[in-house]
């Protein structure tokens, strides 16, 4: 049996800086800069830490990385949205005007878009995933 002590989620990006304007500028996470150039540690809200690391050869991932787990899908859109964030749509979704996906994930509602990468970033809200993950 594998004994865990801690999960540490990471993906990559080919521009560290950029990466640590969105996140930190264009978000508002808190975001550590890791010594000699090894990546980014957004520092997340309820303790988890995810790894952001370069990669010269980075593919963005096909797949959301991430989904942010937010109070009011529609304020954070809107803020976001103000900030030149475009909310991305894909098929099989029913999305309203501002790309929301209403009634995703157990009743909440949903949202995606890219980061700077092209790596997917989803919002959700509604409790979803508490209730799927708890």
């Amino acid at each position: 049996m594998v004994t865990v002590q801690r999960v540490v989620p990471s993906f990559s990006t080919n521009d560290l800086d950029a990466a640590r304007a969105f996140y930190a500028d264009t978000l508002g996470l808190r975001v550590t800069a890791l010594p000699e150039g090894a990546g980014l540690a957004l520092n997340l809200d309820g303790g988890t830490s995810v790894f952001v690391y370069p990669k010269d050869n980075h593919q963005p991932a096909t797949f959301t990385i991430m989904h942010l787990e937010v109070d009011d899908v529609d304020q954070v859109v809107d803020e976001l949205t103000a900030k030149g964030v475009t909310f991305e749509r894909y098929e099989g979704f029913e999305h309203d005007e501002k790309g929301i996906v209403r009634g995703f994930m157990e009743g909440g509602d949903g949202a995606w878009f890219t980061d700077p990468a092209g790596n997917i970033v989803g919002l959700a809200d509604g409790g979803g995933f508490k209730e799927l993950l708890d």
